[in-house]
This record gives C-alpha cells, sequence and structure tokens, in this order.
C-alpha cells in the first residue's frame, strides 16, 4: 500500500510540469496593441534627446529636462547638464574603442566647465522645464576624436 501511494505520487510530480505546460500552451492569446494614450509631450521630449550629441564640428549639446514641481535653478540645472555631457562625452569616447584614461577625464572637465553654458528652452509642457546645455569651441569634435589615440 505504501508503495503504491508512492508510486502514485511520482508519478503525479512527472505529470505535473507537463500539465503546467499543456495549460500555458492552450491559454496563450494573441497580443492585442493597446490604445494610443494622450502622446502629448511624450513624442516632443522623444524629439529634444534626438537633438543631443554633435550639433555641428564646433558644438556638443545635451538635453537637461527638470521636472516642474520641483524647486530648480538655473545653476543646478547647469551642474545637471555638466554631468551628462561628461557622461554622453565618455560614451561618445569608448564607443571608439579608446582608452578613458585620467588625461581624458581632466581635459573633458576642463572644456565642458570652460565652453560650456546652459539655455532655457521654451517648452510646451507646463509639468517640465527643457534645457540645453552646448559646449562650444571651435574644432570641438576634431579634438574629441583625435582623444585616445
Amino acid at each position: 500500500m505504501v508503495s503504491s501511494l508512492r508510486i502514485i505520487i511520482c508519478i503525479l510530480f512527472l505529470l505535473l510540469p507537463l500539465v503546467f505546460l499543456l495549460s500555458s500552451c492552450a491559454s496563450k492569446k494573441p497580443a492585442t496593441p493597446i490604445p494610443p494614450t494622450n502622446t502629448t509631450g511624450r513624442e516632443e521630449l522623444l524629439f529634444e534627446y534626438e537633438k543631443e550629441g554633435f550639433i555641428d564640428n564646433n558644438t556638443f549639446r545635451v538635453v537637461v529636462i527638470l521636472p516642474a514641481e520641483e524647486q530648480y535653478n538655473e545653476l543646478s540645472a547647469q551642474q545637471k547638464g555638466q554631468e551628462r555631457a561628461y557622461v554622453s562625452l565618455k560614451n561618445y569616447i569608448t564607443t571608439q574603442n579608446k582608452v578613458f584614461d585620467s588625461k581624458i577625464h581632466n581635459y573633458l572637465l576642463t572644456i565642458i566647465s570652460s565652453y560650456g553654458s546652459i539655455k532655457k528652452r521654451n517648452s510646451s509642457c507646463s509639468t517640465r522645464y527643457c534645457y540645453y546645455y552646448d559646449i562650444t569651441k571651435n574644432g570641438l569634435k576634431a579634438e574629441i576624436d583625435a582623444l585616445g589615440k
């Protein structure tokens, strides 16, 4: 009696995964598309971020978006811009398979603080503020591309 109970329990444990597999396959339904919600502002936000990077050979730009409900001043927006510019430029350099060392680190900090400026951009959305942090220097892209060679 005990051995037959063990056999039944073993069979149940062996069949249980099969039952779950079959039930999950049978219950799959095609995904129904979610109707678009109000995307006003979201598309604009994505468009803003598309304007990042080298605008031309002399200007590198990052976009800083700050929520309107938080208290920010232009100095904190500038600090956020500097941080984003550093990270973006570091990523730009490392994606070119260049070694990022302390000389490049110091160069970026100097370029960002010396040639960077923050500009508030008019935004149609009242829930956030939009700033551009531009680093403008003659031949900036060529200088950045020459780093780490």
